[in-house]
């Protein structure tokens, strides 16, 4: 049997909207986020429902609010990117806690599941939530990337990528579900995670055609010139409905 490699990300905070003003307790974008992957032995199926299961039932996550399960999607072997085995998928998960504070605990608990040898856990902070703490879109290819910055350059990184996606997303029929950085930072270089949504495959491959989008081009490729050379590995996922 494969080993089973869960991807999870843990964000921490209330189910509300991206602003402050749409919320009336705390800002979305005030939260932080784990990122555990995980190994098990677990077939796919069993895990999801393990994993669905825990979500409502456990104690210790108790405080948890279901963000997004992402699941294997079908993607030709010669993409630039990996995707997920039929044995694997990615939990995210919404809390009101510092995610540092509750690192332990998710992943005592998550080592209680059936099949599961493995936990380690990054924790990020989200920079652009395009729907507060909801995914904007169901069904669909999801990729999610890694890139690294220099952190003195992280602001000018994200306002090119906002700047962008103004015309990325109604050009290609995409949609930003996300950024977030990793904290602490190392040696002052800042992981970002980009989570984005195409349709399928095809979709993604469209997006590649920049002559369609040549305001959008400008500004990716000014934002690659702050990208630390040898980053930007991606994978692509599903999403399968939570409770």
């Amino acid at each position: 049997m494969k080993k089973l490699i869960l991807l999870i990300v843990t964000l921490f905070g209330p189910a509300h909207g991206q602003l402050a003003a749409q919320s009336t307790t705390t800002n979305p974008l005030q939260h932080q986020f784990t990122y555990s992957i995980i190994e098990s032995d677990a077939e796919n199926l069993s895990l999801v429902a393990d994993i669905k299961n825990l979500v409502v039932s456990s104690t210790l996550l108790a405080d948890a609010t279901p963000f997004a399960l992402w699941s294997p999607v079908d993607k030709p072997d010669d993409a630039p990117f990996a995707g997920l085995d039929s044995n694997q998928v990615i939990l995210m998960l919404a809390w009101d806690q510092p995610a540092a504070d509750r690192v332990s605990s998710v992943e005592t608990v998550l080592r209680s599941l059936s099949g599961v040898s493995s936990v380690s856990t990054r924790v990020y902070t989200p920079l652009y939530l395009t729907d507060g703490l909801n995914v904007p879109t169901d069904s669909g290819f999801y990729v999610h990337r890694d890139e690294f910055y220099k952190a003195e350059n992280v602001d000018d990184v994200f306002r090119l990528s906002r700047e962008a996606w103004v015309t990325f997303e109604p050009a290609f029929g995409v949609k930003v579900v996300g950024l977030f950085r990793e904290i602490p930072e190392q040696d002052g270089v800042a992981r970002l995670n980009r989570i984005f949504w195409y349709p399928d495959f095809a979709g993604w491959q469209n997006s590649r055609n920049f002559e369609i989008d040549p305001e959008s081009q400008r500004r990716f490729q000014e934002r690659r010139q702050y990208q630390v050379e040898g980053s930007g590995i991606a994978f692509a996922t599903d999403r399968v409905p939570m409770p």
